[in-house]
């Protein structure tokens, strides 16, 4: 599995929590945990692509996951705007 296909799997894993998020109050329970439990999932993943795949570490990897986790927040909250509207 290669660094963006590992990206749009943590986009997808990412995405679903980033509504739990905007529905949430800033820095309230629920908000912290519609951030990090989707983290737990990706290092899971990720230890599964070591395992199976045998995807070392690069930081290019990290680049691309950092960016697909904050690009579906980010996602997932204008739309929940958009459609709240």
């Amino acid at each position: 599995m290669n660094n963006l296909t590992f990206a749009f799997l943590v986009f997808l894993i990412a995405f679903p929590f980033g509504f739990w998020r905007v529905k949430s109050r800033f820095k309230s329970r629920d908000w912290m945990l519609a951030i990090h439990i989707p983290v737990i999932f990706i290092i899971l993943l990720r230890i599964y692509n070591k395992v199976h795949f045998h995807m070392g570490f690069s930081w290019l990897s990290v680049i691309y996951n950092l960016i697909a986790f904050m690009s579906a927040q980010f996602l997932a909250g204008l739309i929940y705007k958009k459609w709240k509207k």
